[in-house]
């Protein structure tokens, strides 16, 4: 590349230099009779003797200029044949160039031409010279030009992932730095692809919700689960703001933006969120801030049933022991009769049979909780556990003149703990005898029914208002208080019965009429390994 850039210089010089030198050639060729005519016209005539007296002169009176013997022209003639000279004439008054010769007679012929006739030839042809020098330069730029395009041209269409062109061998030190950092750019590439990939394969596959924002407040990255809770296609670009308008959520999102931790909580779509601000710094420099969106709905929902089950527990087992020690602080204070003591003494019997009835049911379901349910496994006749469950039940069920149907395969093998399925049955149909109605029914049933064994349990009693279907499997919950308080329940029946069919893999439902009756429907899979549900 230095030879033909070399060459085209030389190239561009020669040609100029050829293109003025004509292009003057031509315009002196053209100007040259004029100013040969021009010039003739202004030459001063001098004749003078061998003595230097002046004969004649072309631009004065001859008689009145002096002898001439001592110029220097006039000196060197007479030496020499011929002379010239430059001085300032007093005569024209005007520097002037002499020209003098020794004529075959003996005189002596001077010529004589001021400067101001040079210069103005000189202006005369100024024009003529400044088009020229105009045309000279159009020249050179134009040529310059297209060198410069035969050498650019190339460059510009250079292929950095090809090899240079021919002609070009100065740059191959630059392909081979090029290429050594397109290697280190696409390897930086991969690496910041990869690390981009892992980054929205890990936000993607958050539970968290993930928002990024930049100073303004404007959102930077949206994880899917932020844009599925704000039901939101895209969030890039969009004020934070205009995700959730919510005056706790926005105050908190201020003093992030304003370098401060921040956090608070918020109810969306019936779901419970802990959301957690913290600002991003970057050179000591708030470059934005970081959101999370933690789901702790079932948190709150078990915070708030701990302390329901706290309350409840220590309301229901208030009442036993306040009627324990109210009865027992009567008759040992002599307040009872002697022939009293034996029904005082039966009713704190019955009190405290309540008492452990209901901390029996609760280590019962702290055990659940606590995943400490364990028992004996093995294969359990369904048939006969229901059939035994109606029949510790007979009793009671006939003092109030319930009739207790059994309906079911003979033969229902189902691999389970047997007592805690014999409890299961045993609160279904026990409830079903407490809130039924005088004269009523109980049916208990049992079936295969594809890989699941059903037990239902249906009576014709007062049935669960739809309002608190949802609830009847928490713990102390009761439909109708007034009438669980004569019954005797502990609240915690149903509770016990969920998590049983829970712990053997299945699932209980409930479908009730107000006033007719309900049925209940325990689906237990026959394959499911126990405590693995």
């Amino acid at each position: 590349m230095e030879k033909r850039i070399f060459r085209a210089m030389s190239l561009l010089m020669l040609l100029t230099t050829l293109f003025v030198a004509l292009l003057w050639g031509v315009t002196a060729s053209l100007r040259l009779p004029d100013d040969s005519r021009e010039r003739l016209r202004t030459v001063r005539v001098t004749l003078l003797d061998s003595e230097g007296t002046v004969l004649f002169d072309s631009s004065a009176d001859p008689r009145g200029l002096e002898n001439h013997l001592d110029r220097d022209e006039v000196q060197q003639a007479l030496a020499e044949g011929y002379g010239e000279s430059r001085r300032f004439s007093q005569t024209l008054q005007a520097d002037s160039y002499y020209y003098a010769k020794v004529m075959e007679d003996g005189r002596i012929l001077r010529l004589a031409f001021t400067a101001d006739t040079l210069r103005a030839q000189l202006l005369r042809q100024l024009p003529l010279a400044l088009a020229g020098l105009a045309l000279s330069l159009g020249f050179a730029a134009l040529l310059a030009k297209r060198l410069t395009r035969s050498i650019v041209d190339p460059i510009n269409g250079l292929d950095l992932f090809g090899p240079p062109p021919e002609g070009y061998h100065e740059l191959i030190p630059l392909y081979r730095r090029i290429e050594a950092q397109r290697r280190e750019l696409s390897r930086q590439l991969a690496e910041m692809e990869g690390r981009s990939a892992t980054i929205s394969a890990i936000t993607e596959n958050m539970r968290e919700g993930l928002l990024l924002l930049d100073p303004r407040g404007r959102v930077a990255l949206a994880n899917g689960s932020v844009l599925r809770l704000f039901g939101q296609t895209g969030a890039a670009g969009k004020s934070v703001l205009q995700l959730c308008r919510d005056p706790a959520f926005t105050a908190e999102v201020k003093r992030c933006l304003a370098g401060e931790k921040a956090e608070c909580t918020l109810q969306l779509k019936e779901r419970t969120y802990q959301v957690l601000l913290n600002p991003v710094f970057r050179e000591k420099e708030q470059s934005g801030g970081v959101v999370f969106f933690i789901d702790v709905t079932e948190r709150h929902i078990a915070e708030r049933q701990r302390k329901e089950f706290s309350a409840n527990v220590s309301h229901e087992l208030k009442t036993p022991l306040t009627t324990i020690s109210a009865l027992s602080e009567m008759m040992s204070e002599g307040q009872v009769r002697q022939e009293d003591m034996q029904r005082f003494a039966g009713r704190i019997k019955q009190q405290s049979d309540r008492l452990v009835n209901i901390v029996e049911d609760i280590i019962r379901l702290s055990a659940f909780d606590e995943g400490r349910a364990e028992g004996e496994m093995e294969r359990v006749d369904v048939g006969e556990l229901c059939r035994g469950v109606l029949d510790s039940l007979k009793d009671k069920a006939g003092e109030r003149g319930v009739s207790l149907r059994p309906m079911g395969e003979e033969a229902l093998i189902l691999w389970g703990n047997r007592r805690m399925l014999d409890e299961m049955i045993f609160n279904l149909v026990d409830n079903a005898v407490k809130y039924n109605r005088e004269g009523g029914s109980v049916t208990l049933s049992w079936e295969r029914s594809g890989d699941e064994c059903l037990i239902r349990v249906r009576d014709t009693g007062i049935g669960i208002p739809k309002q608190h279907q949802e609830h009847i499997f928490e713990r102390f919950y009761r439909a109708d208080k007034s009438r669980s308080k004569k019954t005797g329940g502990t609240g915690l029946g149903l509770s016990i019965v969920k998590h049983v069919a829970e712990y053997h893999g299945g699932r209980v439902e409930v479908e009730s009429t107000e006033g007719e009756g309900s049925l209940f429907t325990c689906r237990l899979p026959l394959s499911q390994q126990p405590g693995t549900a």
